[in-house]
Formats: structure tokens, C-alpha cells, sequence
């Protein structure tokens, strides 16, 4: 009986220390958080995006890509590209 109860202490003990150390790891090391993008954050991209490619001679997508990365650092990167190829269609 006495062996049964040091057995459930020793578990009491193993499972709390796991709880706790999972408790200092998560504060140490927080997760990003991917913040989705609103919707009106992801047309103001798109249409961004548009302008920036409408007059703009017929590009690749890897020019396309470094000019919104440089001239629309802070837009939705998925979205300007959307937008400038539509652009590029016309």
C-alpha cells in the first residue's frame, strides 16, 4: 500500500514538474502570431498593386514581385502581386 502511494506521489510530482516546465517554456519562447490580413487591408493591396503595375511595361513575375517588395513594403505581398498582374493584362 505505502509503495502505491509513493508510486502516485512520484507521478504527482513528474506531471506537475512537466506542467511547470511547459508553463517557463511558453513564456520564454512565444509563438509568432501570423496576423491575417483584413479584408479592406488585402483590397488596398490588391488595388495598391494595380496602380503601381498599370503603366508599367510587361514584366515577369519575379520583377513584378521586387517592385512591390520595394515600392509596397508594408501591403499584403499576395495580394499587390494579384493586383499588378491584373494590371499586366491589359
Amino acid at each position: 500500500m505505502r509503495a502505491r502511494r509513493t508510486a502516485l506521489a512520484v507521478l504527482a510530482v513528474w506531471v506537475a514538474a512537466l506542467f511547470v516546465a511547459g508553463v517557463v517554456w511558453r513564456a520564454l519562447h512565444p509563438e509568432r502570431q501570423e496576423r491575417r490580413p483584413t479584408p479592406a487591408a488585402t483590397l488596398a493591396a490588391r488595388q495598391d498593386g494595380y496602380y503601381l503595375c498599370l503603366h508599367r511595361a510587361k514584366m515577369t513575375d519575379a520583377e513584378m514581385q521586387a517592385l512591390i517588395a520595394r515600392r509596397l513594403p508594408d501591403d499584403v505581398p499576395s495580394a499587390a502581386l494579384r493586383g499588378c498582374r491584373e494590371a499586366q493584362r491589359r
